[in-house]
């Protein structure tokens, strides 16, 4: 009898090994058909309540074939759009709000589709601009660029009602566009755009273990020629940095990012997206599809309503791949590429 409790055991041993390996943590399970999934939040609030309001949410899938095709839409309620973000763990989407100073939050299906959601408000948010979600520390950051701050909140994914944040990073700018990067061996990282005439990058190390209060950035750069920087992207694979910048209507690649915040100084980008051929005009925000097969650089441009694609390999005054016309303002954009 003991050799047989001893061998089931080995057995279960074995399994709990063979379960605790079978992923990192950082990256989310691979689904079974390649997806390639753009969302895209929308800022227009319909004025008429005799016309139906606008849909404010567009997921275009896949959004790497050619032509890019039409999107589905969806009426979030959410009152002039803000940042969007996707969580692949979880299946849910953040959308914020600007006008009603509320973060929704909605499930999504295997297939793409948004379902019901629940929100939140938080009064003192005074301009939300971007969000992005940590799903190992449960936190939600949001960026607040007339309270010159990023908000954090704890256990978003189930905030319901009022919730004031769980901490604020003051930073004494005007933080825009956020991006983190999950890592277990170089360790979480928030990138931070700082739009308007700070022109800089800033980069906030293991933000779950910063509190509230005055913060500055752990590392820091400044974008050589850049005039009002917004969208931000990074690449932990190929180590990349594309930014947009909404006045001279370019966007920057910085190649090696990691070594170039070492410096802590005035950065050129390695290339520059600029020229009438890009269609670029008040480009807000950008995503990055790195994988081999791809290597994409996605952009939208607020200013004549479009969705631009581009290889990442970009350079110059050159023409989008491909591209889709808005009838709505974007304002935020997230990929799901896996």
């Amino acid at each position: 009898m003991r050799d047989y409790r001893l061998f089931f055991l080995f057995i279960a041993l074995g399994l709990g090994f063979l379960v605790s390996c079978e992923r990192n943590d950082d990256e989310p399970v691979l689904p079974q058909t390649p997806i390639s999934r753009l969302y895209v939040s929308f800022s227009d609030v319909q004025s008429s309540d005799l016309e139906e309001p606008y849909r404010n949410i567009e997921v275009f899938d896949p959004v790497h074939e050619t032509p890019i095709p039409m999107p589905v839409r969806y009426n979030s309620e959410v009152e002039e759009g803000a940042g969007i973000f996707f969580d692949p763990f979880s299946s849910r989407i953040f959308q914020g709000s600007l006008r009603n100073q509320t973060i929704k939050t909605f499930s999504v299906n295997a297939q793409g589709s948004i379902g019901t959601g629940v929100s939140f408000s938080d009064s003192t948010l005074l301009s939300q601009r971007d969000l992005a979600y940590d799903h190992s520390s449960k936190y939600l950051y949001v960026s607040d660029n007339l309270a010159g701050s990023i908000y954090g909140y704890a256990q978003a994914l189930t905030n319901n009602g009022q919730v004031p944040p769980n901490k604020i990073f003051a930073l004494g700018g005007a933080p825009w566009g956020v991006y983190f990067q999950g890592d277990t061996l170089a360790g979480d990282s928030l990138f931070i755009t700082m739009a308007g005439q700070l022109k800089e990058v800033w980069l906030l190390d293991a933000p779950h273990s910063i509190d509230s209060g005055q913060v500055d950035a752990s590392k820091k750069i400044s974008i050589t020629g850049a005039a009002d920087l917004r969208g931000i992207a990074f690449s932990s694979k190929l180590n990349l940095l594309v930014l947009s910048d909404f006045s001279n209507n370019s966007i920057y690649v910085i190649e090696n990012a990691r070594e170039a915040f070492n410096s802590e100084g005035a950065v050129s980008p390695t290339r520059i997206i600029v020229g009438a051929e890009t269609l670029l005009d008040g480009p807000i925000d950008v995503a990055i599809d790195d994988r081999d097969e791809r290597n994409l650089l996605y952009v939208i441009s607020r200013n004549n309503k479009k969705l631009l694609r581009y290889p990442l390999a970009s350079e110059g005054n050159i023409a989008p791949e491909a591209s889709h016309n808005f009838t709505l303002e974007p304002v935020s954009i997230y990929l799901d590429a896996r």
